[in-house]
């Protein structure tokens, strides 16, 4: 009778301390995304900033590097879980920026483009953002 008291109680306690583990694992996923959400929305936010500035050769290097970090950690996100064209429309905009015939075009629509990521700071996951982004990369980049 004893043996059986001791095992349940070993039982339990292994329960006890998986459980512990369980939620001190899940808190530190969430504290990971949580913060790479937060990089995320900081980096939403520099590609605004340069395309609110006056532009010119710095500024288009600035949004190209922007554009690119923003890209790079947009499939890491939570957002990304909501709109599943989030990395696809900022890494096609990555990809028409760094043609050297696109600097022109993305002059030409430097307005639409920050009103675009305005809305992405805003909202990081509105499908209306990136829906507007693909259709600008589109318009502008993809066709001759």
């Amino acid at each position: 009778m004893k043996k059986w008291a001791f095992l349940i109680s070993l039982l339990i306690l292994g329960f006890i301390i998986m459980g512990y583990n369980y939620v001190e694992e899940s808190t530190k996923a969430q504290n990971l995304q949580n913060s790479i959400d937060t990089k995320f929305k900081h980096e939403l936010s520099n590609v605004l900033g340069s395309f609110s500035m006056m532009m010119n050769d710095y500024t288009y290097r600035s949004v190209l590097s922007s554009v690119s970090n923003v890209a790079s950690i947009s499939e890491l996100t939570s957002y990304e879980d909501q709109n599943d064209n989030l990395d696809i429309s900022l890494y096609n905009l990555y990809i028409s920026l760094r043609e050297d015939k696109s600097k022109e075009k993305v002059l030409s629509r430097a307005d639409e483009l920050r009103d675009v990521f305005m809305m992405l700071v805003t909202d990081p996951a509105s499908k209306e953002a990136t829906d507007k982004l693909i259709q600008i990369t589109d318009e502008t980049f993809f066709r001759e």
